[in-house]
């Protein structure tokens, strides 16, 4: 096997041990080095051996000509498998079997096929191991090097190797970091001088010493170059090459080798550089039936040969391709992709980029087939690929309205979910130019508005060109996912307004537009945009969606639910399906799914008390919309970094970012800015009991006695606008405030929500039933989920307690929001509750240790039934409890154990038994 490979024992025995590493437990090698210096020869090495110990090898051949053609490379791996794949693996078959179809409605995630064709490959190598060859990863398309990047590094447990070779230096979309490489070296003067010897044994000595210098040490040069740099019968170089780089050394000698080809050996050549599967049938169908035959020259020649059964014709080198394409003309190109396009009618991705790239000019046929395919690669989730072949489309249109047309879509697709504001500006200027009357089109006004919007936060203009579009549209006149994005669009633009007004023009476009698919938009108007008026019938909605989640793996889908639950404390059961979207954003690069995953993210990091995780997603998420220029999601990241820094009493920071953006956003009419700073404000206020100034920020989002529609964070702020009253002597106004609170029935929304408005009724409310109301508030089933808004209660309750002189009650309720302030750094609140702690009689600093601590028989029941996981229905249902008893005897458990949530549950009664058990013995 090694007798043609000179001077790399050491390679190849990284190779050996590769492959017996593959075969039985799976991995992946990248061989790295300049063109020529053998990495094809060292793959074609391992392929051989591979075989001859029984395994199997999928190749494919990665074709810088092919760039834009989505899943080009991966549906080399993909074919020869999915028609044998076993039984248990055939839902991840149809996965991978529309990678196939063109006319598939499956979303190619990239996540999930990379999943699906990692199950599918370790069930086909169960008997004999397979191994994936790439040669040139740096040419893979963007689809593909992104899969085959996650795939490279799942391997393990599989059976299956993946072996690929790349330059050094080249640009890629295939991820090297972290994948195992080895990077291969400049034969040393020996080898060299012995594999030019054994290629060319009759080479004169001055060509021999020019060659061996020339080549430094590259075997392909080694090879090649005595071709170029010596004519039959002379013994002196035909040409000095010394001074040319040796890449181009070698195209030159690929060259001189193709020219002496027959006429018809090189188109046939030239039809096989351009179709990168190799297909002889495809090859024939363009070529004509004497193909073989024209192309016998070469293969004597050794520049091709066939493979696999006599199906596929294989250049000997990438160079050599490069070379057969550098060396035609425009005109021999355009002809040969034309000829290609007649043989790939089954493959109509492959067929549009050969009839694009055979265009001399503008033709409508290849804009509309490029057009279609980019709605095609929209419906399937590949949006680079959707905006590259639009692009490409509205290039080719021969009329400026069409290519008008083509490019706003392109603009929108790009700016909406690919994250390139900057591109898509420049791209509807010129539409502007190309056609003034297309302004009113649908995919113009979609695209032209949302970059208003995040560029410019303009929410009255981008307001009119939706709505003015809108009105022209029917159900039948466009595609249902365009009405979706531009509704989707339009729904964000009235939520950033925050204005009655807006909504109502939405809600008009929205009663003519009555079809299946735009759900999630109708529900996003109620719950994500006017929780208060939602109504039950868009709850029970909202949480057969959120149950579902498990299910649904396009990560828009989830990111939409996940939006249209945060308002309303849904986040937490949206968490493993959004880091879930998260991942395949990452895989997508789709700037829109991680920037809005990560914000969510975030945000239910804040709620569930885990500020240091929600400060690292925010850190992301800014970093990703300040590259793309999205200043429609980084107005909320800017918030949710303000709000931390309020409630840890960082007023710097938090007045800083506040002041940024409500100067931003007052002018522009984007009101829900303007709203979550002056709730970010209140928490400042609060935290520094200056109540005045929490009164007057609170009531900025609407006056106290009233719950603004279409100002959801009027929803959160019930226990805020009370406490300020209160502590202001506007008793009437906290009294107006809670009813209106109860008349919104917010307490049947979301456990935290009821637990606040429980809290603020009894803020209101005479002694003895205060007493009552504050016990309840905290008995809210799964209270504990939210620290800090417990923590709150848990203080407002303790100084209750004070008030009425039952001191050892309070002093229990403020240990309990002491810790949890202290533990969250929440520093202005914590020095609050020790001032209170003081009053009460007790000094602070002392913590109860778990192993005295003293439960009730059914408080250590509950306790170890919590600590398995079980939630407070679970408990219930098990005790013949409600959820709000355990939930009481909970809240009374954890200060005995000096706990503050469930997580310290398990650990503080192992603590106590064991201390028990000390005791006793």
């Amino acid at each position: 096997m090694t007798t043609d490979i000179v001077g790399r024992s050491d390679v190849l025995a990284t190779i050996d041990e590769f492959c017996e590493h593959s075969r039985t437990s799976g991995k992946s090698l990248i061989i790295v080095a300049d063109p020529g210096m053998g990495k094809t020869t060292l793959l074609r090495y391992a392929a051989r051996r591979w075989v001859a110990e029984g395994g199997r090898v999928l190749g494919v051949t990665a074709v810088e000509f092919e760039a834009d053609i989505s899943f080009a490379a991966l549906k080399q791996i993909v074919s020869p498998i999915v028609d044998s794949v076993p039984g248990a693996e055939v839902t991840r078959a149809t996965i991978l079997e529309a990678l196939l179809d063109p006319n598939t409605s499956t979303t190619l995630d990239r996540m999930a096929i990379t999943e699906a064709l990692r199950n599918v490959l370790r069930a086909a190598a169960h008997d004999s191991p397979i191994l994936i060859l790439v040669d040139d990863v740096q040419w893979l398309d963007r689809s593909s090097a992104a899969v085959l990047t996650l795939l490279a590094r799942r391997l393990t447990g599989t059976r299956v190797g993946l072996l690929g070779s790349a330059r050094p230096a080249a640009e890629s979309f295939f991820e090297r970091a972290r994948l195992d490489e080895y990077v291969l070296a400049p034969l040393d003067e020996q080898a060299a001088a012995e594999l030019l010897t054994a290629r060319h044994p009759e080479l004169p000595p001055a060509i021999r010493r020019q060659v061996l210098a020339s080549a430094a040490g590259n075997p392909l040069a080694l090879v090649e170059l005595p071709l170029a740099l010596a004519g039959p019968g002379h013994d002196s170089p035909r040409a000095d090459l010394s001074v040319v780089q040796l890449n181009r050394r070698l195209q030159m000698a690929f060259s001189y080798r193709i020219a002496g080809l027959p006429d018809a050996t090189r188109q046939s050549l030239l039809l096989a550089a351009l179709e990168a599967t190799g297909s002889l049938r495809v090859l024939e169908v363009a070529a004509g039936e004497r193909l073989l035959e024209t192309l016998a020259p070469a293969e004597r020649a050794r520049l091709v040969h066939i493979t696999d059964h006599g199906t596929r014709l294989v250049f000997s080198h990438p160079l050599t391709r490069s070379a057969v394409v550098n060396a035609s003309t425009a005109a021999q190109r355009r002809s040969a992709h034309r000829r290609l396009a007649e043989g790939t009618r089954d493959d109509p991705d492959r067929r549009v980029w050969h009839l694009a790239q055979s265009s001399p000019g503008p033709d409508e046929q290849a804009a509309s087939s490029l057009e279609e395919a980019g709605y095609r690669l929209v419906r399937r989730g590949d949006i680079v690929g959707a905006v590259t072949a639009l692009t490409n489309a509205s290039m080719l249109s021969p009329a400026d309205t069409q290519r008008a047309r083509r490019l706003a879509v392109a603009a929108y697709l790009g700016a909406r979910l690919a994250g390139g504001i900057a591109g898509a500006g420049d791209a509807l200027r010129e539409v502007r130019q190309l056609d003034a009357g297309h302004q009113r089109s649908l995919d113009m006004a979609v695209a032209t508005s949302f970059v208003i919007l995040n560029a410019d936060g303009d929410v009255d203009t981008a307001h009119r060109i939706l709505t003015g579009a809108l009105d022209a549209v029917s159900e039948e006149s466009h595609p249902t996912f365009q009405i979706r994005e531009a509704l989707l669009t339009l729904l964000y633009v009235c939520f950033f307004g925050g204005r009655s007004h807006l909504w109502s023009a939405f809600d008009v476009v929205l009663s003519h537009l009555n079809r299946q698919g735009l759900d999630i938009v109708v529900l996003m108007r109620h719950t994500h945009s006017d929780p208060a008026n939602a109504g039950d019938a868009a709850y029970r909605q909202l949480d057969r969606l959120v149950e579902s989640l498990d299910s649904v793996n396009d990560p828009s889908e989830i990111v939409l639910v996940g939006l249209a639950g945060s308002w309303v404390d849904r986040l937490g059961s949206c968490r493993a399906a959004l880091h879930r979207a998260l991942e395949r954003g990452r895989a997508a690069d789709d700037t829109n799914v991680m920037a809005q995953a990560l914000t969510l993210l975030a945000l239910d990091a804040y709620f569930l008390g885990q500020w240091q995780d929600s400060e690292r997603y925010l850190a992301e998420a800014l970093s990703l919309t300040k590259e793309q220029g999205l200043r429609l999601f980084r107005w909320a990241i800017d918030h949710w970094i303000a709000t931390i820094a309020a409630v840890r009493g960082d007023d710097v920071t938090a007045r800083r970012i506040t002041d940024e953006l409500i100067y931003w956003a007052v002018p522009r009419g984007v009101a829900v800015v303007s709203h979550l700073c002056h709730y970010t404000r209140t928490l400042l206020a609060l935290g520094s009991q200056d109540y005045e100034e929490a009164y007057r920020e609170a009531t900025a989002i609407g006056p106290a006695g009233t719950i603004p529609p279409f100002r959801p964070v009027a929803i959160w702020m019930v226990l805020d606008v009370v406490e300020a009253a209160v502590r202001t002597n506007r008793h009437v106004e906290a009294r107006a405030h809670v009813a209106a609170a109860q008349v919104a029935r917010l307490e049947t929304i979301s456990g935290r929500l009821d637990m606040l408005v429980t809290a603020a009724e009894a803020l209101v409310s005479a002694e003895e039933q205060a007493t009552s109301l504050f016990d309840r508030a905290l008995a809210t089933p799964e209270a504990e989920r939210w620290p800090f808004d417990r923590a709150r209660v848990e203080l407002l309750f303790g100084q209750h307690l004070r008030r009425i002189r039952s001191g050892r009650a309070a002093r229990e309720h403020l240990e309990r929001a002491h810790r949890t302030f202290e533990r969250l750094g929440a520093d202005k609140w914590a020095r609050s509750a020790r001032r209170e702690l003081r009053a009460a009689g007790q000094r602070t600093g002392t913590v109860p240790r778990p192993g005295n601590a003293t439960l009730t028989g059914r408080e250590h029941l509950i306790a170890q039934m919590a600590a398995t996981g079980m939630t407070n229905k679970e408990i219930g249902e098990k005790l013949f409890l409600s959820a709000r008893t355990v939930g009481a005897h909970l809240y009374r458990t954890f200060p005995k154990l000096g706990i503050t949530s469930r997580a310290g549950l398990r650990d503080a009664l192992t603590i106590m038994d064991e201390t028990r058990t000390n005791q006793h013995e």
